[in-house]
């Protein structure tokens, strides 16, 4: 992630822009693919470029994306709307967490984990985004940040082999 969408990102939590108008920006966006290559293309004049964010997009978000595309920084949308979550859960004490794991966890074990998670990091609140992997054979990894806790059966043997190999 480059610095300028790092900034551009902060800006746009910096506005005020509420995160479910965020989100349906980023929504409109992954539905049309060729939107951010128009906007992003020289070939299209600023004022068509206008024109259509004015059509399409949230109030909130019109004059923020005019200035993307007057800049030629709408390539960096994905890191933009990124930045903007990163500063969005810093603020409101949102962890986010990724639950890889061959059989669901249940209510019980996610709340578990939730709670756990929210004493280690000193957070109010914890998502966790659940990814089904079978290729773990059993048990789960969970994600957080640059952290991984790997407690799949996958993981174990691939240690075993490893203690075996050193020997």
């Amino acid at each position: 992630m480059t610095q300028t969408a790092n900034n551009y990102g902060t800006v746009l939590y910096e506005l005020g822009v509420a995160g479910e108008v965020v989100a349906e920006t980023e929504r409109i966006f992954s539905l049309t693919p060729e939107l951010s290559k128009s906007l992003g293309s020289p070939i299209v004049s600023a004022k068509e470029k206008h024109k259509l964010i004015d059509s399409i997009f949230p109030q909130e978000v019109r004059n923020f994306l005019k200035v993307l595309c007057d800049n030629g920084s709408v390539g960096e949308l994905a890191d933009i709307f990124s930045s903007y979550h990163t500063c969005y859960d810093a603020h409101n004490g949102i962890l986010r967490a990724t639950l890889s794991y061959v059989t669901p966890p249940t209510e019980s074990q996610l709340a578990q984990m939730k709670e756990h998670l929210k004493k280690e990091y000193g957070k109010n609140e914890v998502q966790i985004e659940l990814i089904e992997q079978p290729d773990l054979i059993g048990g789960f990894v969970i994600r957080v940040k640059d952290r991984e806790e790997d407690w799949s059966m996958k993981g174990r043997l691939n240690k075993l082999k490893q203690e075996l190999i050193w020997r």
